[in-house]
């Protein structure tokens, strides 16, 4: 079960995942030592499943970000599909979606004709009948996380 003191480290840790223990156990009131065991427990269960870098993505040479919707033919395993294009480079996050197209990937890439070279991998792949690409003008990070 989680309680309300493990509600304030998910959120704490969502919105600032490098905050030390110190500094979370002074706004939970508990001793550093109790709230990193709070921590550890909540990483063992999988509640949190991992600590990760927000990347500035342009600073490493990716600065063109899109978003590319894919329709797959009746036929295509949607599950199958979706392993296939986490591999594919420039793939940052693949959604399954309910409505006319059936997976959301977005994709940072160095340029237009990187972004082609995606688009061209994708429709590559058997069992794409259609794709729909947005570019991604700017991303604002929300932290509108309700726990």
């Amino acid at each position: 079960m989680i309680d309300h003191t493990d509600r304030i480290i998910i959120r704490t840790l969502y919105e600032r995942g490098r905050v030390s223990f110190r500094d979370l156990a002074e706004q939970i009131h508990l001793s550093p030592n109790a709230t990193a065991g709070r921590v550890r427990r909540l990483v063992e269960r999988r509640v949190i499943k991992g600590f990760h870098a927000d990347v500035d993505l342009a600073q490493v040479g990716l600065s063109l970000h899109a978003y590319i919707d894919v329709k797959l033919s009746a036929a295509t395993n949607a599950k199958k599909f979706e392993a296939s294009m986490t591999a594919l480079a420039g793939v940052i996050s693949v959604e399954i979606l309910t409505g006319a197209f059936d997976l959301r990937l977005r994709v940072a890439c160095r340029d237009q004709e990187d972004l082609i070279r995606v688009i061209e991998d994708i429709r590559s792949k058997t069992g794409v009948q259609e794709t729909n690409s947005t570019l991604i003008c700017r991303r604002a990070t929300a932290y509108g996380l309700q726990l």
